[in-house]
């Protein structure tokens, strides 16, 4: 087969030049190149030469009017690394021969194509000087505007690979193109092991998240680090060698999860704006989620329980709870160090781990509280999983938005996370029952006893089973009984459920029931005075109270009305 005809090969250096979207994409080849070439650092610099100056002027603009966007000259583009250089050999067999590379079959190079340094021409440089040593030679090596070049020794050395371009642009464009360059230098080199410095600025940094909870993770080859992100858009970013293969949204699965990993494993494409997708590609993303499932989940446990008992991370309670609701509501196994953490406190001050608390909700409840009560201690006594949630008050001027965010505390929306796992319930104790207080002496008991005798009576006049009838204080911390003139209970000043404070037995299997009064009550201080002179009047007014919204009616009412006449008339002929 003969020669490539002049054009057809024209064409295919035309297309290698223009090969990436951004033309300023080169700076990530030659970088990587130098790194290949074991560099440990390159140096960027753009510095702009006035037309008649005589030398290189900053951009601050020594040598030439400030503030002059139009004044013309040249970019002076400067790319300095200090690797192992090239012999004449390698410059005619690598560097100016299209698609043959020594890198192939190395995967701890990624630039294994062997075309990046043709992208140089993608900005049009006027030329391009590349200086270069190695093994006792010393190259200079001169391309064109018609990407032409000629070789010449060198009678000085040269420590590494010394690149320059120079192109023709006003001052203006220079500053735009120095930002812009800045910009994809540290986009695309910023967690390469090396050094690079643009314009003396050090622009490398490690591989990380500025997130607060995040964990490592190094096996072989693999550098990878994951955290919980601060929103619901997750971040994935890819590296081979610390150069940008890709960053964008989180993988699939991995919603509002943030990572980067960095492995030999990971290749781009050869127009380099994606990655190939093959079975290494496929392994990092597996040990992603490995990390994620294992060391992240553990690490936000840790951080949370070291946030519930010490008032740790301050700030972060939304963000941890979010964190840990992320792992609780997957269906993976969490780790045993997870299960025994702290997620929460009881309202008794008690410390509530994530493995009693999915233990609870199997098929079970969990209860919430705002605060301390006879109530939660009772269950807690019980051995009921009680979870302190305490709730801001909203303001005076709140609308249904922020009564709505109240309710919408951290922690509950990481207890229903957890309540979906296992299949239990979430409860707010005061929906649930109550705990009346007994009096405070035996004082307290006595202003009321004409009220208590003749309630007693009628009661038991209209045929209800009940055991006795006592005073009791309502009003304690998110008491939902606080409002009630009297309650039944089972037991008197025992824990409740809320459902049965109206229960009032009327067969004679029924058991008997113990009724409350509410000492606490405004509407009780006036039925107690009343009491001294009519106390069957008092106690009808009492029985009725307490009927009221759920079995009262006209024939309640009348037979009510009936046995208090009864007894009125009863008293006044004694």
């Amino acid at each position: 087969m003969g020669e490539p005809e002049p054009l057809r090969v024209r064409d295919a250096l035309d297309k290698l030049v223009n090969q990436f979207a951004d033309p300023l994409s080169f700076f990530r080849e030659l970088i990587q190149n130098a790194l290949d070439a074991g560099s440990q650092e390159v140096e960027v610099n753009c510095e702009f030469a006035a037309d008649g100056a005589g030398e290189a002027a900053s951009e601050d603009g020594e040598g030439a009017a400030a503030g002059d966007e139009l004044e013309a000259g040249a970019l002076v583009l400067r790319v300095d690394d200090w690797g192992e250089g090239m012999t004449r050999e390698i410059i005619e067999k690598k560097l100016t021969r299209l698609f043959s590379s020594a890198k192939d079959g190395d995967r701890t190079k990624i630039g294994k194509f062997g075309i990046g340094f043709v992208s140089v021409f993608a900005i049009e440089p006027k030329a391009v000087c590349v200086d270069t040593s190695r093994e006792g030679e010393h190259w200079r090596v001169i391309f064109n505007e018609q990407r032409e070049f000629s070789l010449r020794r060198r009678e000085e050395p040269v420590d590494g690979t010394k690149i320059t371009l120079l192109k023709p642009m006003t001052r203006g464009d220079f500053k735009r193109f120095r930002e812009r360059a800045r910009e994809v230098v540290k986009f695309w080199c910023r967690h390469v092991p090396g050094e690079i410095r643009f314009d003396d600025e050090v622009i490398t940094g490690p591989l990380d998240l500025d997130l607060p909870c995040k964990t490592r993770v190094r096996h072989d080859a693999l550098e990878l680090v994951v955290a919980h992100a601060e929103g619901d858009e997750g971040f994935s970013g890819y590296y081979n060698s610390g150069l940008t293969l890709a960053e964008g949204r989180g993988e699939e699965g991995l919603e509002s999860i943030a990572f980067k990993a960095s492995s030999p494993n990971i290749e781009h494409t050869l127009t380099r704006d994606d990655i190939i997708r093959d079975a290494g590609f496929h392994r990092v993303v597996e040990q992603v989620h490995e990390a994620v499932h294992g060391p992240l989940c553990a690490e936000v446990f840790e951080m949370l329980e070291e946030h519930v008992a010490h008032a740790a991370h301050e700030g972060l309670t939304e963000y941890l709870y979010r964190a840990a609701s992320w792992h609780v509501q997957r269906r993976r196994p969490l780790p045993p160090a997870a299960r025994e953490r702290t997620v929460a406190r009881s309202p008794s001050g008690a410390r509530v781990s994530l493995a009693a608390l999915l233990k609870a909700l199997v098929g079970g409840d969990v209860f919430i509280a705002g605060a301390r009560s006879p109530t939660t201690d009772a269950l807690e006594a019980a051995g009921e999983v009680v979870v302190l949630v305490p709730a801001e008050e909203p303001g005076e001027d709140a609308g249904d938005e922020d009564v709505a965010q109240v309710e919408e505390q951290p922690v509950r929306t990481f207890l229903s996370a957890a309540s979906k796992r296992a299949g239990g319930h979430v409860s707010h104790v005061r929906d649930r029952f109550c705990k009346p207080l007994p009096p405070a002496d035996d004082r307290e008991g006595a202003r009321w006893r004409d009220l208590r005798s003749a309630a007693t009576q009628l009661m038991r006049d209209y045929g209800a089973r009940i055991s006795d009838v006592q005073l009791a204080h309502f009003d304690y911390p998110e008491s939902a009984i606080k409002d009630r003139v009297a309650i039944s209970q089972r037991e008197a000043c025992a824990l409740e459920p809320l459902a049965d404070v109206r229960v009032i037995g009327m067969s004679f299997f029924s058991r008997r029931r113990a009724l409350l009064i509410n000492a606490d009550h405004p509407m009780v201080a006036t039925l107690t005075e009343l009491a001294r002179s009519e106390p069957e009047f008092a106690a009808y007014q009492l029985v009725k109270l307490f009927f009221l919204g759920e079995r009262l009616d006209a024939a309640l009412d009348a037979l009510l009305a009936k046995h208090t006449m009864e007894r009125r008339c009863q008293r006044l002929k004694s």
